[in-house]
């Protein structure tokens, strides 16, 4: 670490525990996390020395592995892009060790310090999104969609165009009758088409079906 970035990392320390969330500054030369403030370290148990050892693992120790490296390839381009006026937001899930749950957190990320025209720091602001009371509902709601949308993606696939507006009526609580008039079908192709869907979502009830319909925007 040079004279320049040492002296921007003092300058943030001193306001760093006024900052609502943790404040992290990453090394972009040797992708290794140079600063954390004092609620981040403790969050993680751990020392700043300690976390310089670390390195990139840090990414995968503390991190859902996925997401992290999903989120390191949209870093990636951000720091491809060199663009000091602008900034990368995303969720990540964060845990404090392998016994602990992963938590949400809101992360934004900023190129603070240039050195012969290529980034050299980045500053990460990271806000657990249960303390965002004023979106916490709606972000609790979109993580959830999230989550659904993943783990439902393989079965909502085996669904074809003419069962998706079947499905469509069925979340909204149209009878076997209903669908049939509304698709210009019988009355047993709809009763066969609500049979396959909910043999393919695994899903019985319209609550279930109303579930998957909303998540894939169908309504």
């Amino acid at each position: 670490m040079n004279a320049i970035q040492r002296q921007l990392i003092i300058d943030i320390h001193k306001v760093a525990d006024a900052i609502p969330g943790v404040v992290i500054i990453n090394d972009v030369a040797t992708r290794k996390v140079v600063y954390m403030s004092q609620k981040g370290l403790d969050n993680f148990e751990i020392t700043l020395e300690e976390l310089e050892k670390l390195g990139s693992t840090y990414y995968y120790k503390y991190f859902n592995e996925e997401e992290a490296g999903r989120n390191y390839l949209d870093y990636l381009q951000f720091i491809a892009k060199n663009d000091i006026s602008q900034t990368l937001t995303y969720f990540q899930q964060v845990r404090k060790n392998n016994n602990e749950p992963l938590v949400w957190y809101l992360s934004v990320n900023k190129i603070i310090l240039q050195e012969n025209g290529l980034p050299s720091l980045v500053l990460t602001l990271a806000q657990p999104v249960s303390e965002l009371t004023s979106v916490v509902n709606r972000l609790d709601k979109l993580m959830e969609e999230h989550l659904f949308l993943k783990e439902s993606l393989h079965k909502f696939s085996l669904i074809s165009e003419r069962e998706k507006q079947v499905l469509k009526l069925l979340a909204l609580g149209k009878t076997n009758d209903e669908i049939a008039k509304t698709l210009f079908i019988s009355i047993n192709t709809a009763k066969t088409h609500r049979k396959k869907i909910k043999e393919k979502l695994k899903a019985e009830t319209t609550i279930e079906l109303h579930k998957y319909a909303s998540a894939f925007r169908l309504i």
